[in-house]
């Protein structure tokens, strides 16, 4: 009788090891911060872009960065990309610009509170993320996408509004009219 239970106690403890194991040893995926905050700014980034390179086999994700001004109303994006000419460097192109309360319908003496952050769209995102910006007093979002121009030679980059709407109403519903 004290053999079986020892085998099944040794049983049982290696199960729980090899367990342990086999899930420590399977890749996380990788999960990283895009956004920050500094009092009435908010920064953060998405990739717009990813192309392969056939010269070192592997794909090549380019950037957008994004700044919300809080008191201009304002979005701002730009895409870096690594321009040098003899002993100059640039990285940061023209930033296009979109009207905050003008996107979200805000009227002029409107106090609006953003909240904003990147997303992925699965295998539908052909390389890039959607840019997502709340607006609470509101209570609206609106999806951004960044459009580049041909890599490499000019990143004239487009800044369009995707969708807007309000983010507690069902899409598939027609809005109602109030009596």
């Amino acid at each position: 009788m004290k053999r079986s239970r020892m085998g099944t106690l040794l049983s049982i403890g290696l199960g729980i090891v090899l367990g342990w194991l086999a899930s420590e040893s399977r890749p996380k995926p990788m999960q990283a911060a895009s956004v920050d905050r500094s009092s009435n700014c908010i920064v953060a980034t998405g990739p717009v872009l990813v192309e392969y390179d056939e010269g070192t086999r592997s794909s090549i994700p380019l950037e957008a960065l994004y700044f919300l001004d809080y008191r201009g109303a304002r979005l701002l994006a730009t895409v870096p990309s690594y321009k040098g000419r003899g002993t100059k460097t640039q990285i940061l192109d023209r930033f296009a610009e979109r009207d905050l309360a003008a996107d979200f319908g805000l009227e002029g003496d409107a106090r609006p509170r953003f909240l904003m952050t990147t997303g992925s769209l699965g295998r539908y995102n052909a390389g890039w993320a959607p840019l997502y910006v709340f607006e609470t007093t509101t209570g609206q979002v609106a999806v951004y996408r960044m459009k580049v121009g041909d890599y490499g030679k000019s990143n004239a980059a487009q800044f369009e509004l995707v969708e807007r709407r309000r983010y507690g109403d069902d899409p598939e519903v027609e809005p109602q009219a109030q009596p």
